[in-house]
């Protein structure tokens, strides 16, 4: 899955989001992958947890099948930056599939090795 077929499958599923994706050149996947955490982040705190679910999914399928480019804004767009500090965000991590967390935490792990520090949004103990 290329930067380009994500941003079509995520607008498909999320009409709303259309506009806010093609705002930005598909050379710039890193901002449409800013657009599309934002979205996630506020159904999170908004406790839409079908959307919150679904987006979940839609990035598995990309972790599963996305080439470099794709699985570089998951990595660093996506999951390094998902909050789930608040009560809203400790039930969405629930909904998370094995595979995404397992990412989250690759991702972290890299940060807080190669920073020598945790992110912000890493809760972990």
């Amino acid at each position: 899955m290329t930067t380009v077929e994500f941003r079509l499958l995520v607008a498909r599923e999320f009409p709303q989001l259309r506009d806010e994706l093609e705002y930005w050149e598909d050379d710039l996947p890193h901002v449409q992958m800013g657009e599309f955490l934002d979205f996630v982040q506020r159904a999170i705190e908004a406790r839409s947890f079908d959307v919150v679910r679904k987006s979940f999914e839609i990035a598995a399928i990309a972790l599963k099948s996305g080439d470099d480019t794709l699985l570089n804004c998951i990595y660093v767009g996506f999951l390094e930056h998902l909050d789930f500090r608040s009560d809203a965000g400790k039930e969405a991590f629930l909904l998370m599939p094995i595979e995404l967390k397992k990412g989250r935490y690759d991702i972290l792990d890299y940060d807080e090795k190669l920073l020598g520090r945790k992110l912000s949004t890493d809760d972990r103990p």
